[in-house]
């Protein structure tokens, strides 16, 4: 559950930071964030340089998140609940961008992620965080986090 939640902040952060040209013409551009991307996996990088992965499964793997290019953003997510995979959040917002900062705002919310990469129609979007709540690699301080998605479309 823990996982999920920080997925869920992890995909707000993805709506609000990530690097694309306004000039982009072309939803398949691997280098555009506009179009449709499927979470795939969670990654906390340990101060030590070891990475601690949590892989969806296919039930995760079913939401998605939509960067149109009118600037509106769409993020399902789904979870498998007794058994059965359901939608367990759902959210309408907007992105833009501004240089490299991307500033995504759903339900009234403003998020600005800190780490962001744009490569190969691969989306890794998240946080520089040293939470000593959540220790990473046999105890030692998390260096930062993302979600990695893969453009679908």
């Amino acid at each position: 559950m823990k996982k999920m939640k920080l997925f869920c902040g992890i995909l707000i952060g993805l709506m609000i930071f990530s690097s694309c040209s306004n000039d982009d013409d072309s939803n398949s551009d691997s280098n555009s964030i506009v179009g449709t991307w499927k979470a795939i996996k969670e990654v906390d990088v340990c101060s030590t340089g070891n990475e601690d992965v949590y892989d969806f499964d296919s039930c995760e793997q079913t939401g998605r998140t939509i960067f149109s290019e009118n600037g509106t953003l769409s993020i399902t997510e789904y979870d498998l609940e007794n058994g059965n995979c359901e939608q367990y959040y759902s959210a309408i917002g907007t992105w833009s961008l501004s240089g490299n900062n991307l500033t995504v705002t759903t339900e009234g919310e403003t998020n600005n992620p800190t780490f962001f990469e744009l490569s190969n129609n691969v989306l890794r979007i998240g946080y520089y965080d040293a939470d000593p709540n959540d220790p990473c690699d046999g105890g030692n301080l998390p260096s930062h986090y993302y979600t990695e998605l893969v453009r679908v479309e």
